[in-house]
């Protein structure tokens, strides 16, 4: 018998799960009865081929022995119920378990933690307590997890007690895990703390770290620590790169990014799906859709984030044909669109006006996919309708929303009723916007330049009153560019930069040649009761205006250029820009707030539809 456990468990051993289970049956053939370690390895090789059913006869055959009494053997029957996905099967077992050590417990826990049912695992944890079993470091890693998943501060603090009560702070997956439930409540300056502290530091204490800044927004953060990580000379894993490469996509920081990129294809994660996710994303939202496009085509395995962040990026950029060519590719493979591929999709179509594409994909979502619309879908359909002047439709879309509709969705009508000037309908949507959120400063200025676009002088006063009486005011035209690492920041009319004086005769010049070309200005944007000569000035001042000048002074001459905006371009600005890139020669990449636009020899992306 020995002899025969022994070829069992070297089969369970080294994966070879389908010889072992044949090995265990010319076992039983010859007449020999299987003990508590046999069943161990047979049981695990029932794990390796995911064969539940085959399980439960092994479970039977440990019954008839009476070796469920054996803890190992019973550890081996909640691997498999739990790896095979029931639950309910493994609390069963447990059930049975007659002396259930610190080992069963914190298995349970564990488990539960691990299938995303962290209720359960904190309950079974006030189980362990009053059979009066002492947890070890694994029990708290497990349960700190389910707090980390809920987000549940409270109980996250008295577990921090406990665990300085029975000495376990010094173990690194303790303390890892206690960082990640502060990280996640937002309490990260109790993460730095134990960080600080912490006695021993792996690559999960360090990517603790990444991702809590990250998950924060504080991306310079999550990147600062990805630096001194390195420098530490920890090895990043799939996890670390991907994190700081999202932490690069969330500051549209390029050239870090870049590098990063190149840190990857030294190492084995260059080929890793999950980096390569962050890769498409971090290069889509950075403004470089050609090495999105070609980190995507080099994938070996794709998932269906990767289809998804593709077709995202090219709605992003406003190339609605690439996206639905890649929607369309995905539909032709063994991926299935989930919610979010139909967000990316609707969006492409918003980004161009497609209605009768927009309209067929979002009937489809439900007809041929079985996908109940959200709130998102919802609102691109209404931007949709709304941008292309069918504000009836989108109204009527509204109405038929089987639930509330969301802030979300108010927002994007306003938008449309601003653009097509629809005093009445605007303000309508105004007033639901701010029902649901009184302190939405976005919503007062759409309803002031709503107010000023028709000239209605006393209602913009009023909406300015009531932004003062509230202490909010006008967010300011800011635009950004990096430039050798270092970002440059600009308002509008901005007179404090050091290199002023060159980037006011930049501006100047560039001026001068435009006109040439038959630019023209287009007063009507500055909504402002003053002067056109006035206003004709005030366009040059922009901030979008005032950062290029500036780009094309410090960057290498037929290097293309990447600005970020916080507000939505204006259309004076559009049409000076398409001149200027067919002038310089070069390639104008801006990200406003909704989009990006690619302008090269006097042509934009997106078509002038935006």
């Amino acid at each position: 018998m020995v002899s025969w456990t022994g070829m069992v468990a070297c089969y369970a051993e080294n994966d070879h799960s389908k010889e072992a289970l044949e090995c265990f049956s010319e076992m039983r053939n010859v007449g020999f009865m299987p003990n508590n370690y046999t069943f161990v390895s047979v049981l695990k090789a029932c794990v390796g081929l995911q064969e539940i059913g085959m399980g439960k006869s092994i479970h039977g055959c440990v019954l008839k022995s009476s070796y469920e009494l054996d803890n190992y053997v019973s550890i081996a029957l909640l691997n498999l119920y739990t790896d095979c996905g029931d639950i309910r099967g493994a609390q069963c077992v447990f059930e049975d378990i007659p002396r259930k050590d610190v080992i069963s417990w914190s298995f349970m826990i564990a488990r539960y933690a691990q299938s995303d049912q962290s209720e359960a695992a904190i309950g079974m944890f006030c189980q362990m307590r009053k059979a009066l079993v002492v947890p070890n470091q694994f029990t708290f890693a497990s349960l700190l997890q389910s707090c980390a998943s809920l987000g549940c501060l409270s109980l996250g603090n008295q577990i921090h007690c406990f665990v300085l009560k029975l000495g376990l702070l010094s173990d690194v997956f303790v303390s890892n895990a206690l960082m990640d439930v502060y990280s996640k409540c937002g309490i990260m300056e109790n993460s730095v703390t134990l960080f600080v502290d912490a006695e021993t530091k792996n690559e999960v204490t360090w990517n603790t770290m990444i991702v809590g800044y990250g998950q924060l927004g504080n991306g310079e953060a999550s990147l600062t620590m990805f630096m001194n990580m390195l420098e530490q000379k920890v090895l990043p894993n799939e996890v670390t790169y991907s994190s700081a490469l999202h932490a690069c996509a969330s500051l549209a920081a390029l050239d870090p990014g870049t590098q990063i990129h190149s840190l990857t294809i030294k190492t084995k994660f260059d080929k890793d799906t999950i980096v390569g996710n962050a890769l498409i994303d971090m290069y889509g939202k950075c403004g470089d859709i050609r090495h999105a496009r070609l980190v995507f085509d080099m994938m070996r395995n794709r998932d269906e984030v990767s289809w998804n962040s593709m077709i995202s990026a090219y709605s992003m950029h406003g190339l609605a044909s690439e996206a639905l060519r890649i929607f369309q590719w995905m539909q032709e493979s063994e991926f299935k669109p989930n919610k979010l591929t139909f967000v990316g999709v609707l969006s492409a179509c918003c980004n161009m006006g497609l209605l009768d594409e927009g309209q067929a994909y979002f009937t489809s979502m439900v007809r041929d996919y079985g996908i109940e619309p959200c709130m998102e879908h919802y609102t691109c359909m209404v931007w949709l309708l709304g941008r292309l002047g069918k504000l009836d439709k989108a109204m009527k879309l509204i109405a038929d929303i089987p639930f509330h509709p969301s802030v979300m969705i108010w927002r994007a009508l306003l938008g449309a009723c601003v653009i097509h000037n629809d005093v009445e309908l605007g303000r309508v949507a105004a007033e639901r916007v701010l029902e649901m959120e009184p302190w939405d400063e976005a919503a007062y200025v759409l309803l002031s330049n709503m107010y000023a676009a028709a000239k209605r002088w006393g209602n913009v006063a009023c909406v300015r009153k009531s932004m003062k009486k509230k202490g909010m005011k006008k967010e300011p035209g800011l635009s950004w560019i990096e430039v050798q690492g270092n970002t440059h920041l600009f308002t509008v009319g901005d007179t404090s930069h050091p290199e002023i004086r060159l980037i006011n005769g930049m501006l100047q010049w560039l001026k001068v040649r435009i006109t040439r070309e038959g630019y023209v200005p287009n007063c009507c944007v500055v909504l402002l009761d003053i002067e056109d000569d006035e206003k004709e000035r005030l366009l040059w001042l922009h901030s979008e205006r005032v950062a290029l000048a500036f780009a094309l002074i410090r960057t290498p001459s037929g290097s293309p250029i990447r600005i970020l905006k916080n507000l939505r371009i204006c259309a004076d600005c559009h049409a000076a820009i398409k001149i200027i890139s067919k002038v310089v020669e070069r390639e104008i990449v801006v990200r406003d707030i909704n989009r990006f636009h690619h302008f090269q020899d006097g042509v934009c992306s997106c078509s002038d539809y935006w």
